[in-house]
């Protein structure tokens, strides 16, 4: 078996086409990874997921690491990591006479949610496993949330024979 470094195109290709990977986060030095489903768009990760303790952590530190991979065989394989920065894309209130001044709301906007909901309702089952409750808190329409992870790095090994 050779591993390889892939290129920066190659590392894209396969976060375009990939669906689920492993999201890292960080909290008191302990480390937490889930699977989540993402959408990859341009220098971004987008993702859903209802309020939580992958939310949380992630809040508390922003920096995150994404592994995604393609297990062709044990001898063929790749491997995509991404080390980036866990932003909120909050839902920002109507500006009217009572909202705050512009440069005060928050800096991502509804086109940014909109633009992550149009990438990612592209695949079937795309709200998993985000959207899915052990039941210990109550899940409203409110509850969920978009979130986009800002890509610092990318890195890449593949194997082949």
């Amino acid at each position: 078996m050779n591993i390889r470094e892939m290129t920066r195109p190659e590392c894209i290709a396969l976060l375009r086409s990939a669906r689920l990977g492993c999201l890292a986060c960080v909290r008191d030095k302990r480390p937490y990874v889930v699977p989540i489903h993402f959408a990859f768009g341009d220098d971004f990760i987008f993702s859903f997921s209802l309020p939580g303790k992958k939310v949380e952590w992630m809040r508390g530190n922003p920096h995150v690491c994404l592994q995604v991979d393609d297990v062709g065989s044990v001898h063929g394989w790749k491997s995509v990591v991404v080390d980036g920065l866990f932003e909120d894309l909050p839902k920002t209130p109507a500006l009217d006479r009572t909202a705050p001044a512009i440069d005060q709301l928050a800096p991502l906007s509804d086109h940014e949610r909109e633009f992550a909901w149009s990438l990612l309702q592209k695949h079937a089952n795309w709200w998993e496993p985000g959207a899915l409750n052990l039941g210990a808190t109550l899940v409203t329409a409110d509850s969920h949330l978009f979130y986009q992870i800002k890509i610092e790095t990318i890195s890449g090994r593949q194997a082949f024979r």
